[in-house]
Order: C-alpha cells, then structure tokens, then sequence
C-alpha cells in the first residue's frame, strides 16, 4: 500500500509559510494536518484543495503559524522524486491554489 513502484515524478499537496523576505519554509505535518504521517498530510491536503476549500484550509493553518511568517500558500507541487529523496533541487513547477496572511 505505501510502496509502488510509479513514475518519477509525481505532483504531491503541501502548504508552506512565506516569511517578510518572500522566502519559504517548510510546515510541520502537524501543523498542515495535525497528524505525523506523510501521506496522511498529503492526502488531506489534495482531498481539501479537491474539495474546493483550500481557502479554508488555508485559514486554519495560518492560525497555527508565528512570526517570522506572514503569509501561508496551499500549493500543489510537482517534484522529480529521484532528486527528492537525494535531498537535491526537485521542484519542476508549482500550483498556489490558496494565499492568505498569517495574524498577529
């Protein structure tokens, strides 16, 4: 169930904190989707934006996230798997479907 053998790349659902410098940061899974599973975070994420309530979404985590942060993204990213799991340069494009700002 989690193994098979696919393509090597592949488009994966996230959300990602945007700091004052326009830079990303990666969000913990508990905090996009209260859990610690990857594909439990992933699944939720793409069922959401599929769902058409990625806005939503989108509030809830940015209600979870502090400063440095000023803005939260739910995204879809298609990434090379290979460079992926070899911790190198795997974005190939991305899709922002939700942006909103973090409070306080």
């Amino acid at each position: 169930m989690y193994a098979d053998r696919g393509t090597p790349i592949d488009t994966l659902a996230t959300a990602v904190g945007i700091d004052t410098g326009g830079a990303e940061h990666r969000l913990s899974l508990a905090t996009i989707a209260a859990t610690d599973d990857p594909l439990i975070a992933e699944s939720f994420v793409s069922a959401t934006i599929a769902a058409g309530r990625a806005d939503a979404l989108c509030t809830q985590i940015a209600a979870r996230v502090r400063s440095p942060l000023v803005r939260v993204e739910v995204v879809e990213e298609r990434h090379d798997l290979v460079a992926r799991a070899k911790h190198q340069d795997s974005l190939l494009d991305r899709h922002v479907h939700a942006s909103c700002a973090v409070q306080g």
